[in-house]
């Protein structure tokens, strides 16, 4: 037995001490593990499930897993609910757990159903038992007339999401139906989130949202991000690759030549006798345009598909995923596979992984996607370490820091440094605003104002730091000559700057876009960074009954500027997903 093997069997004997498991379970546990070529449970599944079942023995209605991509999360739901849970006397003996997968993939749901519906062996029965899990689709709970009831006739003491950051937000069907029909008819029921990314929740979690983060075992022999980044296979994706470029373009036909990048690609797979290339791409008419260049110049070298959803490309995506399969796998071919915005998480391409020769991942926007795209398809228990994969270095470093430890998510600096790499999100419903850019930030310290009809009559007394003349400079920008004749005037007023609406756009005037600017706000983002000034006016110089006056308000608003300070950068979370304590 090895070191490794030896850690993990304590940790399972801790945790079953900690949990006072009866012996039946020891048993159960021990049988799964040393026959695991036909249960299929590996020492990590059963960890993590002793984990989540510590939790729930603590009374937690809410638990997340954090799992590294393709390390085995379905095996440890089958583990949790049907042997452990029902042991420990956490779910009845006669109950149930949903399991609600939430994208819509029809051979994901299938893939989940089998291998968590199938039945399992207990060594205290002698016999095989149907499983305690019932696999759902999402939108099954939004259909469903009475979502309550199905609850009720499955026997369901927990629910359990799978990727938890598909399916969510304040629109989505399963938040309105889970949390609207359910939590509030059965506040105590059980919630198990389970993921390789699940910021919604995370975020959730720091701005109070109850929840236990549970942290998964990263298996000896799993290979994902981490290891990937270390053995060096991952190259940057260049700014601007395009993997066709255009030599020469005439009324309106254009000819290609495949970027030099992707020849190299091309030719490191063609030096294998089979194997597979993977590229994403974003629609389809680029999709096959690719691919006809790359049939013309490797025809008798290589094979190229494209899939995706759309009826224009070769096969749909689990069609085409089966071809591959057995022109690389059965024939030995070689087969450049083009990929229309498909392979994310979920999809396994299981055998296939052993022949990937390279991956061009595009992603590099959103944190989850760019993750558990081509680069999270190719995590797992493989020993292929000869491939090339082009992706954004800068995104996959930051996630493998989540990966080695999600606490990081907490980390400013962390989400700054994603921000500045134009990281916009860490999933479809948590995203990343800038609330302060690192630099000088000058507070407004006063704010007030002053209508139109106060200057006719006369009462300046809050323009008091002006003197008269400038006062009637101010008061002649409401005129009807100086709003509709185009004007560079500048007011020139003493310590004083200036935004007038009349000066701006319609669509873009930022008068009115700064307008709601209070105490507090940064002077310089309302006005101008270039002096220092004492005081900023916004004039909204139109008319209310005119279209252009965006806030119903005609007069002055008067700012007063702090002392200057330097700040650090303050990156924040918008998250609208089911888990905003806004929502809840």
């Amino acid at each position: 037995m090895t070191a490794y093997q030896n850690s993990w069997n304590n940790e399972i004997e801790k945790l079953l001490g900690d949990l006072n498991a009866p012996d039946s379970l020891h048993e159960e546990l021990v049988f799964i593990l040393s026959h695991n070529e036909l249960t299929q449970i590996y020492p990590n599944q059963v960890i993590n499930a002793l984990r989540i079942a510590k939790s729930i023995q603590s009374g937690n209605i809410n638990t997340c897993l954090v799992a590294p991509m393709q390390s085995g999360k379905s095996g440890t739901i089958y583990v949790l609910v049907n042997y452990i849970l029902p042991e420990l006397d956490l779910i009845n003996k006669s109950g149930s757990a949903i399991f609600v997968t939430s994208m819509r993939d029809k051979d994901l749901f299938k893939q989940n159903k089998e291998n968590l519906e199938r039945d399992f062996y207990s060594v205290t029965n002698q016999s095989y038992l149907p499983s305690k899990i019932n696999v759902n689709k999402m939108d099954e709970f939004f259909r469903h007339p009475n979502p309550f009831k199905l609850v009720k006739d499955f026997k369901t003491d927990l629910i359990i999401r799978d990727e938890d950051q598909y399916g969510s937000g304040i629109e989505s069907s399963f938040d309105f139906a889970f949390f609207e029909n359910l939590r509030k008819k059965l506040p105590s029921i059980g919630l198990l989130s389970v993921s390789a990314t699940p910021y919604d929740i995370l975020d959730a979690k720091i701005q109070g949202y109850d929840v236990e983060l549970i942290d998964g075992e990263r298996p000896e022999k799993y290979f994902g991000i981490t290891e990937m980044l270390n053995n060096g296979v991952i190259e940057n994706y260049p700014k601007d690759f395009n993997p066709l470029e255009i030599i020469a373009s005439y009324k309106g036909l254009e000819s290609y030549i495949i970027h030099p990048k992707l020849k190299e690609y091309i030719n490191f797979l063609n030096s294998f006798k089979d194997g597979l290339g993977i590229i994403r791409v974003s629609n389809s008419q680029r999709a096959l345009v690719l691919r006809d260049e790359i049939k013309s110049n490797y025809s008798n070298k290589l094979e190229c598909i494209v899939i995706g959803s759309n009826i224009m490309c070769d096969y749909k995506i689990n069609e085409g995923l089966d071809y591959v399969k057995k022109q690389v796998l059965n024939q030995s071919k070689r087969v450049v596979l083009i990929v229309v915005q498909a392979l994310t998480a979920g999809k396994d391409l299981r055998l296939l992984k052993e022949k990937v020769r390279f991956g061009i991942e595009s992603r590099n926007k959103q944190l989850a996607n760019g993750a558990q795209g081509i680069s999270g398809r190719l995590c797992g228990y493989h020993t292929n370490r000869n491939f090339k994969l082009m992706a954004s270095i800068d995104l996959l470093k930051h996630y493998s820091a989540f990966e080695m430890d999600p606490e990081v998510f907490a980390d400013q600096n962390w989400q700054n440094e994603l921000y500045n790499q134009k990281v916009r999100g860490f999933s479809t419903h948590t995203r990343l605003k800038i609330n302060q850019k690192q630099g000088v930030f000058t507070p407004i310290i006063n704010v007030d104002t002053i209508t139109i009809e106060e200057l006719i009559v006369g009462k300046h007394e809050k323009l008091s730091f002006l003197s008269k003349e400038e006062i009637d400079k101010v008061i002649n920008v409401f005129n009807s000559k100086f709003i509709n004749e185009p004007n560079t005037m500048r007011l020139n007023l003493n310590k004083t700057t200036v935004r007038i609406a009349s000066s701006y756009n319609h669509d873009d005037n930022r008068v009115y876009k700064n307008w709601g600017s209070t105490i507090n706000s940064d002077f310089g983002a309302v006005f101008f960074k270039k002096r220092e000034y004492d005081f900023g006016l916004l004039i909204s110089n139109y008319k209310t009954s005119d279209q252009r006056n965006k806030i119903g308000f005609t007069g002055i608003k008067i700012f007063k500027s702090g002392n200057p300070v330097y700040k650090d950068q303050q990156t924040v979370t918008i998250n609208d997903s089911m888990y905003s304590l806004e929502e809840n």
